[in-house]
């Protein structure tokens, strides 16, 4: 009975035979080519969708869509990269890379055929285009700096005759263009006309003029610099605050006003104290007109234009790639 249970037991278990592969079998590849297999199919389909418009238009428009994709690639730079339509109008475009007046010879040349050869002419236009662009920008911006002037002038006329008690100050304020551009003087004609002796406080004249200034420069884009000069007086052989610190503090001071009051962030570009380096009457080292604050309203070249131009164009271009 019991070798019965056992035979019948030994029916009842499953036979499980197990093979091994001699191969040692491929490890597993994982999903990447699924990825850049997605985007082949997705730009052949791209491509074949254009070549499915450019069959689908009429002779017409297929031919300047042609003439369109063919001037872009052999001459990115003649078309805008944001909107990508042409900075000029594009049979200049096709008169300057291609032959004759700028028209297509699709009609007598296949295709294959047909060819637009680059030379360097639409460069140097566009060159040109923007040079002169940014000329006159800086003489436009000259002449608002020239207006300011102007306009900083008869305001002093004005306040001399209208106000007496201003009438030292104001007669102290000297406005002249030179070639670095509009220049400002603060000069101290008397002791303490501007700032208390000896020191960088401001007097309560000195800041109802610096208010005025302030806001007259502050409409203008131009950047700002601000001097401290003093005379050849020196102190005293054990002090130690000198000139240096004294022409570089009542800078300092002049600044606060005007960006406090007037200027917007960023305009003034240096704060310079030069101690009696740069004299104003350099054969009386001694005068006390040498003491001094100027304010330069520096003129805007061309060069000026062209460099923002091109910080704007790189930066919107950095835009770009960030939002894709």
């Amino acid at each position: 009975m019991a070798e019965e249970e056992q035979q019948q037991q030994r029916k009842e278990q499953p036979i499980i035979i197990k093979k091994k592969r001699k191969d040692g079998g491929h490890p597993h590849h994982g999903g990447a080519w699924k990825v850049a297999y997605a985007d082949f199919v997705t730009a052949l389909m791209a491509f074949f969708i254009v070549m499915w418009i450019l069959a689908t238009l009429d002779q017409k428009e297929g031919q300047q869509v042609r003439e369109t994709i063919a001037a872009f690639f052999s001459k990115p730079g003649a078309f805008d990269m944001v909107s990508g339509k042409p900075r000029i109008p594009l049979p200049d475009i096709l008169q300057s890379l291609g032959k004759g007046s700028g028209e297509s010879d699709y009609e007598n040349k296949g295709a294959k055929d047909y060819n637009i050869k680059f030379d360097s002419q639409l460069a140097d236009s566009l060159v040109e285009r923007l040079v002169r662009e940014a000329k006159m920008d800086s003489v436009k911006a000259a002449e608002r700096v020239e207006s300011v002037a102007k306009e900083l002038k008869e305001y002093i006329k004005k306040q001399v005759a209208e106000r007496p008690e201003l009438k030292d100050i104001l007669s102290s304020i000297k406005i002249e263009m030179t070639n670095e551009g509009l220049r400002i003087e603060l000069i101290e004609t008397s002791e303490s006309l501007f700032f208390e002796v000896g020191s960088a406080i401001i007097k309560p004249k000195a800041r109802i003029v610096l208010d005025k200034l302030a806001k007259e420069i502050g409409k203008l884009p131009n950047y700002v610099e601000v001097e401290g000069h003093t005379d050849s007086r020196q102190y005293g052989s054990r002090a130690t605050y000198t000139n240096w610190e004294l022409s570089s503090d009542r800078a300092q001071a002049a600044r606060r006003v005007l960006e406090k009051t007037g200027l917007c962030d960023g305009q003034i570009v240096r704060v310079t104290g030069f101690d009696d380096k740069r004299l104003r009457l350099p054969s009386k080292p001694f005068d006390m007109s040498n003491r001094r604050v100027s304010i330069l309203i520096k003129q805007l070249s061309a060069e000026t234009f062209l460099e923002e131009s091109a910080s704007q164009v790189e930066e919107k271009k950095n835009n770009e790639e960030n939002n894709e």
